[in-house]
């Protein structure tokens, strides 16, 4: 049975077993998950030599062990410290005092009973220490190390993201090991903390909720679970509430009419996920995303002679890079599918092994209606945009969690709106409350349940321009070119960066005449569909029109705006 998760990690004691020794029965079913290829994580408290006395076969069932509370991990490459040992003056000072402790490769352990004893002696000491509780179990740990930073070393080790993982506890010192992975879940008999804090709670204790676990529909992928902690903020309501979703995999449908501003939304989200280190591929047809490369953890590829091939780019992913946006914006509309169907599958494959990345995004996704890429792993997330969900294969709309639908109108807008209400969510309603809306809002149903909610879309880090790459690089059609000059007698432009060119080389007369007749302003609006470019032209025009500006002053305005755009 294939898991919805590339790593399960287990505290051991009060977790896995209530004794010394886990049960066959867990054993098993251990060993069945981690031989369907997933990887498998122990995190304990437990003194790794005291570990192995109990358990001496314990790396031969487990890809890693973290012991010592983090602070020691046992891989394929052997034991390493992961942090500096304990001042061994403290452990005498305690000696001293009667407090009995036991010493690790890193730690010291002792009884909860003696945590003020300890305290007086670290600050004695002038230590920089910090006291862990484990039920009536204390230890004196390095600061910083908790077991969800030994979790995320051997995560690091093994090629698997924390937000492809699950994690189990019962104990105070489970709740970092909770919080590192995607999904914390509890065994019933956790202390309450650990329940509070846990996004799951098993109704059976110890080893009795891991089978239960193991065999349930959580692991499977058949019931997700979209921890309230981790939310995407799209915006802000009528109230200035924020207005947000789920930032854990499932299936999100953004649709609206043509220039409703459904890339903007597309870009909005991934900034967001590349922040909460989440692993994203986007699909780009268009050249709308190709200024996402000024974000950290996020690298653009793109050109028509210079796309890898997607083996490499599937390769970037193995070598643990965080983020890509394939641009194909560049490639006939046959390129794009050939390219598309190659390497839709190869990511497919990876998922399968490492769980990245979590988020596939498909701009224009009714041009892959028919792709095999819908099947993929359960603990993938999707992002489809498309003004024509209607398109979309029937067992894809039935799975949508959440809906946006952006306003507008335009070619296709009933059957978009005919669609939406047909899907399991949103309905009727969703479109109605759409229809209100104007540009820049948008409506969002969750199937978490409630009524739809209108909310104001929020500021990108990036700026955002439609089809930017493809208006910048590639050669628009022969009719939508702009002619400077009478009948493009002093050049034609092709693209932004000709256009960029002929501002630079028109003459005054020329450029005047263009200024006087508002033809810049109306081809970037018309051509180019960038609002925020044309008023800006608009501005220039009216203060040449005006007297306010001479030309060549307009020239030096105009060439700024352009570059600010879409060339900076």
């Amino acid at each position: 049975m294939a898991s919805r998760f590339a790593a399960l990690a287990f505290d051991y004691d009060g977790t896995l077993t209530e004794s010394d020794r886990l049960s066959p029965t867990v054993l098993s079913h251990l060993r069945a998950v981690r031989q369907d290829g997933t990887r498998l994580v122990l995190v304990t408290g437990r003194i790794l030599a005291e570990l192995r006395h109990v358990a001496p076969d314990v790396e031969e069932e487990f890809d890693a062990v973290v012991a010592e509370n983090g602070a020691v991990l046992l891989d394929q490459d052997g034991i390493r410290d992961l942090a500096t040992a304990i001042d061994p003056r403290l452990a005498q000072a305690l000696a001293h005092r009667d407090v009995s402790v036991r010493s690790g490769r890193v730690v010291l352990a002792g009884r909860a009973r003696d945590a003020g004893t300890a305290l007086e002696e670290i600050g004695r000491l002038g230590l920089d220490c910090q006291l862990v509780r484990n039920r009536g179990e204390l230890m004196i740990l390095p600061s910083g190390v908790s077991k969800g930073t030994g979790l995320m070393e051997a995560l690091a080790e093994l090629g698997v993201s924390r937000h492809s993982t699950l994690a189990v506890g019962d104990a105070e010192n489970d709740l970092p090991l909770l919080a590192a992975a995607e999904v914390g879940v509890a065994v019933a008999n956790a202390v309450d903390s650990c329940k509070r804090t846990a996004d799951l709670v098993l109704e059976r204790p110890d080893g009795d909720g891991i089978v239960e676990l193991l065999t349930g529909p959580v692991v499977s992928g058949a019931q997700r679970v979209l921890p309230r902690r981790r939310r995407l903020v799209l915006g802000h309501d009528s109230d200035s509430s924020p207005v947000s979703i789920a930032a854990s995999p499932h299936t999100l449908l953004i649709t609206g009419a043509s220039g409703a501003g459904k890339s903007f939304l597309v870009g909005l989200l991934v900034e967001r996920l590349v922040q909460q280190q989440y692993g994203v591929l986007v699909l780009d047809r268009e050249g709308d995303h190709a200024v996402l490369a000024a974000r950290r953890g996020l690298l653009v590829l793109n050109g028509a002679s210079h796309l890898p091939p997607p083996a490499e780019v599937v390769e970037l992913f193995a070598h643990r890079f965080a983020s890509l946006v394939v641009d194909v914006s560049l490639l006939t509309s046959e390129e794009q599918d050939d390219y598309t169907a190659e390497l839709l599958p190869l990511v497919v494959a990876h998922q399968l092994t490492t769980g990245s990345p979590q988020w596939v995004v498909l701009d224009e996704a009714h041009a892959l209606s028919d792709h095999p890429s819908w099947g993929a792993p359960p603990g993938t997330g999707h992002i489809l945009a498309t003004h024509r969900p209607d398109h979309l294969p029937a067992q894809v709309r039935a799975r949508i969690d959440t809906i946006v639908v952006l306003p507008g109108s335009g070619e296709g807008v009933e059957q978009m709106r005919h669609a939406v209400e047909q899907l399991p969510i949103g309905g009727a309603a969703l479109v109605r409350l759409a229809d209100g809306l104007c540009r820049g809002q948008g409506a969002l149903a969750a199937g978490s349940g409630g009524p739809p909610v209108a909310f104001h879309l929020d500021e990108r880090f990036t700026r955002h321009v439609r089809h930017w790459h493809k208006y910048t690089d590639a050669q628009l059609p022969e009719h939508l070119r702009f002619r400077f000059g009478d009948g493009g007698c002093e050049g034609i432009a092709g693209n932004v960066r000709e256009f960029h060119r002929g501002l630079r080389r028109i003459s005054p007369e020329a450029l005047t005449t263009h200024l006087l007749h508002s033809d810049l302003s109306r081809w970037v609006r018309e051509v180019l569909s960038e609002e925020g470019l044309g008023a800006a032209v608009a501005d220039i025009e009216h203060a040449v029109r005006s007297r306010v500006e001479d030309v060549e002053t307009a020239r030096l305005t105009l060439l700024q705006e352009v570059e600010e755009h879409f060339l900076g």
